[in-house]
C-alpha cells in the first residue's frame, strides 16, 4: 500500500532535453502538482537530464533505464512501480511509450488495481501496431489538430482531446561571451540552432548540405546542433567530408541550452521532429525559424508567420531563405514579433495548463 495520502498520477516518458517534449513535460508536472496530485514520473530512457529538472519541481522520479532509447525490457520494472504506487491515472507521453503503456494496461486487468490510461501524442502513430496500442487508451491527448488529420490514413483517433503546447521563455540569463567560452563558440559570429534526434526523419543530412551552401555567401555564421541518436557519428563524418565541420558545433546533450535562446539569431528544422525541436521556445524568445513545410511546421509557424516554410525541393531553397533572414534585420524582427504573438495567442501557458487538467479530468 502507498505511504502517502494524496492521489497519485504516473507519467511514463522518455528522457528529454530542456526544450520540446522535455519542456512540455515539466510544465505538465507543475500544473498537475498545483491541482493537488502527487506526480511520479517513470523515465524509460536516459541521458538528457530530465530527471534532475523534474525532482526540482517536486515530482517523484524513477529512472529505470540507462539506455538512450526506449526498450520493452524495462516493462516489468515499470509494472512493479505502478503496482506499488497504485495511481489513479497513468499517462504515456508521446508515441514511443504507447506500446509499453498499452501493454501494461492489458497486464493491469489481471490485477486488483485498475487505473485510467491517458496517451499523449506529439506525433501521430506511424504504424498500425502503434495505432492499435494507442486505441487502448481511455483518453488520447494530441498536441495539435494536424495529428488527428495525419492519423486518419492509418486509424482515426477516437475520443481525442486537443491540448495545445505552451510556449514559455526561459528565465536563465548568461552573458553571450560567457556562453561562447563554455561551449566553444565565437561570440562575434551569428549563431543558428537546430535541436533534433539523430535519426533519418530529422533529415540532418539536408541541414549539412544547407550549411555548405550558406558558407558560400556568409562565413560569419556558426551552427549549433543538439541531439543524440544512431546517426550522430555518421553525420559528423559527413560534415567533415563536405568540409563544413569547422562551422558546426555538435552536442549530444547541452545543459546550457536554455541560456542560448537569448543569443541565437535563427532556428533551423530540416525534418519531422516533435514541436520542431525548439519552435515553442523560439517563439517565446522572438527568434525566427526556417523549416521544411510539413503539417506540423505549418500548424506551429502558421503560413510563414513566425518563420519561413520551404519545400523539400529544391534543397537550395532552405539555405537561401536562411540567408535571407540573417541578412534582413527588418524581416528578422517581423518574424520574431509574430512568433511572440503566437506564443501568447496560440500557445498560451495558462490555456495549455487548463486544457491539460480538463482532459485528465482533474
Amino acid at each position: 500500500m502507498p505511504s502517502h495520502s494524496k492521489k497519485t498520477l504516473i507519467l511514463i516518458a522518455s528522457d528529454y532535453d530542456s526544450v520540446g517534449n522535455g519542456r512540455q513535460i515539466e510544465m505538465a508536472v507543475v500544473a498537475i502538482l498545483a491541482a493537488g496530485y502527487r506526480v511520479c514520473v517513470v523515465l524509460v530512457s536516459s541521458g538528457r537530464g530530465l530527471a534532475v529538472r523534474l525532482k526540482r519541481l517536486g515530482a517523484v522520479v524513477y529512472s529505470v533505464s540507462r539506455r538512450p532509447a526506449v526498450y520493452l525490457s524495462v516493462i516489468f520494472e515499470v509494472a512493479a512501480i505502478i503496482r506499488n504506487e497504485q495511481p489513479q491515472l497513468v499517462i504515456g507521453w508521446s508515441i514511443e511509450t504507447a506500446f509499453m503503456v498499452g501493454s501494461l494496461r492489458l497486464l493491469s486487468r489481471r490485477s486488483r488495481h485498475s487505473w485510467r490510461y491517458i496517451q499523449q501524442l506529439s506525433h501521430p502513430p506511424r504504424t498500425m501496431t502503434e495505432a492499435t496500442m494507442v486505441a487502448r487508451a481511455d483518453q488520447v491527448i494530441v498536441a495539435g489538430e494536424w495529428i488527428l488529420e495525419a492519423s486518419k490514413s492509418i486509424r482515426p483517433l477516437e475520443s481525442a482531446f486537443v491540448v495545445p503546447p505552451a510556449a514559455v521563455a526561459f528565465d536563465e540569463l548568461m552573458d553571450r561571451d560567457q556562453v561562447a567560452v563554455q561551449i566553444g563558440l565565437n561570440s562575434k559570429k551569428i549563431w543558428t540552432l537546430c535541436v533534433a534526434p539523430m535519426i533519418s526523419t530529422s533529415r540532418i543530412d539536408r541541414l549539412i548540405w544547407g550549411f555548405d551552401q550558406m558558407a558560400v555567401v556568409k562565413n560569419d555564421v556558426e551552427h549549433i546542433v543538439v541531439g543524440s541518436g544512431p546517426l550522430f557519428q555518421r553525420l559528423q563524418r559527413r560534415a567533415w567530408v563536405e568540409e563544413v565541420d569547422d562551422s558546426i558545433h555538435w552536442f549530444q546533450n547541452q545543459p546550457l541550452l536554455p541560456f542560448l535562446f537569448r543569443h541565437v539569431d535563427l532556428v533551423l528544422q530540416p525534418g519531422r521532429v516533435a514541436y520542431g525541436g525548439c519552435f515553442l521556445e523560439s517563439f517565446a524568445h522572438g527568434i525566427p525559424s526556417v523549416a521544411i513545410d510539413t503539417p506540423q511546421s505549418h500548424d506551429m509557424l502558421g503560413d510563414s508567420e513566425a518563420g519561413i516554410l520551404v519545400p523539400e525541393l529544391p534543397e537550395s531553397e532552405f539555405a537561401r531563405r536562411a540567408i535571407e533572414i540573417l541578412e534582413n534585420k527588418k524581416l528578422q524582427t517581423h518574424l520574431g514579433d509574430a512568433g511572440r504573438q503566437r506564443a501568447v495567442k496560440q500557445f498560451n501557458k495558462t490555456v495549455s495548463a487548463s486544457k491539460l487538467l480538463e482532459s485528465l479530468g482533474l
